[in-house]
């Protein structure tokens, strides 16, 4: 158990990391930022809706990390920030709710490989999880794509996840920018 719970604070350590240089970039782009969430506000209560699935409850747990806006009559977006590859399916749902919803919701991608890569949620390809188990040994269960961990997890979430296909994302430096600015004007 204690080596679960280090590798988490590890990877939550690295993940505000992340945020910040995320927020932090934009500001320097010329956005105004503001950090969204009651995650951010009030971690105590969020924790406690962690095994809560009505539909409040997971709104609220999901909410992307912050919000950016630009102009001389801003206009905003949401914006998460994702240390991983890899997407849950619960905050994938909520941030398409928001997007169905005539919102504009970005999520930013830490690739190790390839540096920080975005996309509009909408335009997301999510790569399907047959596709990733079936080059482990002993695969975890798929379902509608969705991989699956396990049920009744000991050790992390065992939330269901999807790889998301890097090659349909665009690359932070040089293009958030414009490509965000675009969508600003072709919305509003």
């Amino acid at each position: 158990m204690q080596q679960a719970t280090s590798n988490f604070a590890l990877r939550l350590e690295k993940s505000v990391t992340f945020e910040k240089a995320i927020f932090n970039r934009l500001q320097e782009l010329g956005f105004t930022v503001a950090i969204n969430g009651t995650e951010h506000t009030n971690p105590k209560f969020t924790n406690q809706l962690r095994h809560s699935t009505d539909q409040t409850s997971l709104s609220i747990r999901f909410q992307p990390d912050g919000v950016a806006s630009i102009g001389k009559t801003p206009r905003s977006f949401f914006v998460e920030a994702k240390n991983s590859t890899c997407i849950e399916k619960r905050a994938y749902e909520q941030y398409m709710k928001l997007a169905n919803n005539g919102n504009i919701v970005i999520v930013v991608f830490n690739f190790d490989l390839f540096g920080w890569k975005w996309c509009f949620v909408e335009d997301m390809l999510l790569i399907d999880g047959n596709d990733t188990v079936k080059q482990f040994p002993n695969p975890f269960k798929v379902i509608d794509g969705w991989i699956y961990p396990n049920y009744k997890p000991r050790y992390g979430s065992g939330t269901p996840y999807r790889e998301v296909d890097e090659t349909w994302l665009y690359r932070f430096e040089g293009q958030f920018k414009p490509k965000v600015i675009q969508r600003l004007r072709e919305v509003y």
